[in-house]
């Protein structure tokens, strides 16, 4: 029994001596792979990143080069915020009474003192689901650009000179029609022709939110649809206008 005693707690010892040693391996085996893939996927988001930037760079290059604005014809605005853009257009012209579009009875406020509408397409998660920086989640802001999501359009009544940092220009009737075709391209209608509207998503009483077609991603933003309108309609702009005031790049001050 004494001489059996030394040779069991040896081979136990071993046991858990290699038992630790097999478990520290697959701790070491795990841990490598994860830095594999960590470095892997760093990589290729890095190599996404570089390779978008290049694209933005390449999309500055204008379009419409010979464009030159009308003498007569239809006064347009554009706005921009540090995300955003927005079409600034008059209510009423023989071209379109934005009016048919959006009724009065869709804004909570009296717009009847407006004489221009503020049109604008984009997310709707972050539209309707961030009215203000506050309620901004990382969530909403990655959903909108990594992959296609809802989209929406976002009108409010205005008046230029409530508008400082507004770009005007003068386009042709001719060119305000093919403004007017991409904007009603985006915009889903109901039998009527008149603007789905979302609810009552609003920010103030002046303005509201409408079903609109289209997906939003980062190679489709608010800020290209906003280059698209003008590139169809002949103005002198960027190619490609992802990014928050690329498409006002060319625009006169």
């Amino acid at each position: 029994m004494t001489g059996k005693g030394p040779s069991t707690n040896t081979t136990a010892d071993d046991q858990s001596s290699l038992g630790r040693t097999r478990h520290g391996s697959r701790a070491a085996a795990v841990a490598e792979r994860f830095w594999r893939v960590f470095i892997r996927t760093l990589k290729t988001l890095v190599f996404l990143i570089v390779c978008y930037a290049a694209l933005v760079a390449l999309g500055m290059i204008p379009v419409n080069n010979s464009f030159q604005p009308a003498v007569d014809g239809v006064r347009i605005y554009v706005i921009s915020s540090a995300i955003h853009a927005d079409f600034v257009l008059p209510i009423d012209t023989p071209a379109r009474n934005w009016r048919e579009k959006f009724p009065s009875e869709s804004f909570v406020g009296d717009t009847s003192l407006a004489t221009h509408v503020a049109i604008g397409w984009g997310d709707q998660g972050f539209f309707i689901g961030t009215p203000t920086w506050d309620d901004l989640r990382f969530s909403t802001a990655a959903n909108a650009l990594l992959w296609p999501s809802d989209s929406c359009i976002h009108t409010f009544m205005c008046r230029p000179r409530d508008l400082p940092s507004a770009r005007s220009l003068r386009i042709s009737t001719e060119q305000y029609e093919r403004l007017i075709e991409h904007i009603d391209r985006a915009l889903a209608v109901n039998a009527a022709g008149q603007a789905i509207q979302i609810g009552d998503a609003h920010y103030t009483d002046q303005d509201a939110f409408f079903e609109s077609n289209g997906h939003y991603h980062c190679f489709n933003t608010c800020n290209s649809w906003i280059g698209g309108g003008l590139k169809r309609s002949g103005v002198r702009t960027g190619w490609f206008t992802p990014l928050p005031g690329t498409p006002l790049a060319y625009l006169p001050e």
